[in-house]
């Protein structure tokens, strides 16, 4: 199918094949700083810490040169949205190929689908290792799946996407180096999930040799010694210490990235450079170029500003087409570049109403597709885009990327119109008549308040969400805004404490959209809860959450069921249908209400930053910086 292409075939071969020989021996290169380390006898020399087949990274424009320290800021460390650190470190075992659209290897060594599509065989490269210096190989990955996974008290619900056709995958360990996924159904799909976040660190393997000694099944005594450290049970303790990247609080734990967090302040990251990094130039140098990343933790206005004057090498996590007139007005003075970038987002500030809220008035309004259609009708999209985006966004339905092969245009205008008087029109019909004071009223003549509950740390939240509150204050709802801290805003949306939910759509590109705990039209999403207590009734089989009940309960339904089966069909012609009925289904519904999305994204460069790209899609299907190879980048 057209999402995962050339998976029938063996993938086991690098960007670019490297044998470089000097006197019938590999010949390898290092930064100075790990050659100084190997003199001392600290280190290994290079060609004993490299695998026998080391990824192979071309460099965008040329070789590039050892040394220096990358400066980059974020204004939240410890959530991924906004914690630029994360996105330049970690890679996955496989990567989708931005010109060609494969799936390649990348930390993997190649991958084989055999049994019509239920058996995935993932071949590691030889001589990996962690940042430790200890082996990376299949125990690594077994680790993850029979004691993480499998282990109750650490996965009480298994995850979905390891559940295709309702039956758990099973995982073979066929040799150190090679893992056999079995599955109970035809699942090509998996590949889209391990060529992004699926297949990094945490997600599918995790330091056996450095975790087990807080695992119960390893040492009798892990719950004393969680004790000890301040915890009262032992798989806490773990959960603590496995943990990588945002919130990653033992520094000591070991990695497969290019750079390793060496020292963690409320005010500042400093991340140095892995030394036993798998990966090497064309040339045999050992990769990343940079020796070190500096992370200064700062306000957004704070960030705009050490930006535009030149302080930081890369920056664009955080930052606004808003911010576009100062950083062109400051580029030759402070000796950077501004990229315009392409944004993947369909909906850059989505919008979701909680169809399982606790209150059941609100409960009742908020599954009625009337009153979504209402409020979508009475956005201004227009002057959203020429307010916040400068025109450079479109005005837009949240649907999927116009890139996919099944795209309708007419899904991304579906309730996109500015139409305040049908937008009354319908409120009236559901009988929310205006009280006195001109708010409209539940139909039995309480008050009708609606909350909106955003992270601060997303982008154009503030000043969409401003214009939106207008809106619909225009059509007489009542209409409250909180913004909070991101780690909050996420324990809110677990803890079904947030009525009206807000992140943006990303995610919706073909290799990634047909994944459904993936995007945001998952309503179990702790971005965009839009049915949180429902999902997690399904998820457990009725043991935890709410039965989806009432009036948008049947769609619903209808919804998550093709979106279930939609990723494990075999067909072309089933994948299109399907494809079809599920974002008609949004279309219709407006699970999510987008407002402007596909907007051109400012992206700030150092001139002495090399190897960085003009251009590249910007968004979460393409990892962010990922995208741009930061092993390449080089400083001069």
């Amino acid at each position: 199918m057209r999402r995962i292409r050339d998976l029938s075939l063996v993938v086991s071969i690098s960007l670019v094949v490297l044998c470089l020989f000097v006197g019938g021996a590999l010949a390898y290169n290092e930064s100075p700083m790990l050659a100084a380390l190997v003199e001392e006898g600290v280190l290994p020399p290079v060609e004993e810490r490299l695998p026998l087949e080391p990824l192979v990274i071309e460099p965008l424009d040329e070789i590039g040169v050892y040394g220096g320290t990358l400066r980059t800021a974020t204004i939240e460390p410890n959530s991924p949205s906004s914690d630029g650190h994360s996105h330049i470190r970690i890679p996955y075992l496989f990567w989708v190929d931005p010109d060609s659209g494969q799936i390649i290897p990348y930390i993997a060594k190649g991958y084989e689908f055999t049994d019509d599509n239920r058996t995935l065989t993932i071949f590691l490269r030889e001589g990996l290792k962690w940042s430790d210096g200890h082996p990376f190989t299949a125990d690594d990955i077994m680790f993850w799946w029979e004691d993480v996974i499998l282990n109750d008290e650490l996965t009480p619900v298994k995850p979905a996407i390891w559940r295709p056709g309702g039956e758990l995958a099973r995982f073979e360990k066929v040799d150190d180096y090679t893992i056999r996924i079995h599955f109970a159904v035809p699942f090509q799909p998996i590949m889209s999930y391990l060529a992004y976040w699926g297949s990094r660190q945490g997600n599918m393997f995790h330091p056996k040799h450095y975790l087990k000694k807080w695992h119960i099944n390893y040492n009798p005594q892990a719950n004393e010694l969680a004790r000890q450290e301040g915890f009262e049970f032992w798989y806490q303790a773990f959960g603590n210490h496995r943990t990588i990247g945002p919130g990653q609080s033992d520094l000591d734990l070991p990695t497969i990235n290019p750079w390793v967090i060496t020292a963690r302040r409320p005010n500042r990251i400093v991340l140095q450079r892995n030394p036993y990094y798998g990966a090497v130039d064309p040339a045999g140098n050992q990769l990343p170029y940079i020796d070190e990343i500096t992370v200064e933790v700062l306000e957004r206005e704070t960030m705009v500003i050490r930006a535009s004057s030149g302080d930081l090498d890369i920056c664009g996590m955080n930052l606004e087409i808003s911010d576009i007139p100062v950083l062109k007005e400051n580029e030759e003075r402070g000796d950077y570049r501004v990229h315009l970038w392409p944004s993947t987002v369909p909906a850059e500030i989505g919008i979701g109403f909680n169809l399982s809220h606790k209150d059941p008035k609100l409960r009742e309004v908020y599954q009625q597709a009337k009153f979504r259609q209402a409020l979508s009708l009475a956005i201004n999209r227009e002057e959203i885009n020429d307010l916040v985006f400068f025109g450079l966004g479109v005005p837009m339905q949240a649907t999927v990327h116009p890139t996919n092969s099944f795209y309708k245009e007419e899904w991304a205008q579906s309730y996109a119109q500015y139409d305040p008087d049908r937008a009354n029109q319908l409120l009236d019909e559901l009988g929310l008549e205006r009280g006195p004071s001109g708010w409209r009223r539940h139909p039995d003549g309480t008050a009708l308040t609606v909350a909106i509950d955003y992270s601060a740390s997303l982008p154009f939240a503030n000043s969409v969400l401003e214009l939106v509150q207008s809106y619909w204050e225009a059509v007489g709802i009542h209409t409250v805004l909180s913004s909070h801290e991101r780690s909050l805003y996420t324990t809110m949306a677990q803890a079904g404490e947030i009525g009206v939910a807000v992140w943006h759509t990303d995610r919706m590109m073909e290799s990634r959209v047909n994944l459904p705990d993936m995007t945001k039209f998952n309503p179990g999403s702790s971005d965009i809860p839009w049915a949180y207590a429902w999902k997690q009734w399904l998820n457990t089989d009725g043991a935890q959450g709410m039965e989806p009940s009432g009036p948008a309960a049947e769609a619903f339904m209808e919804f998550m069921n093709a979106f279930q089966a939609w990723y494990t069909v075999e067909t072309e012609e089933d994948y299109q249908r399907l494809a079809d009925e599920i974002w008609s289904s949004q279309a219709e519904n407006l699970w999510i209400i987008g407002t402007v999305g596909l907007s051109q994204r400012p992206i700030v460069s150092s001139n002495r930053l090399h190897n960085f790209p003009e251009t590249r899609p910007w968004g979460d299907d393409m990892g962010w910086w990922r995208i741009a190879y930061p092993e390449q980048w080089f400083i001069k």
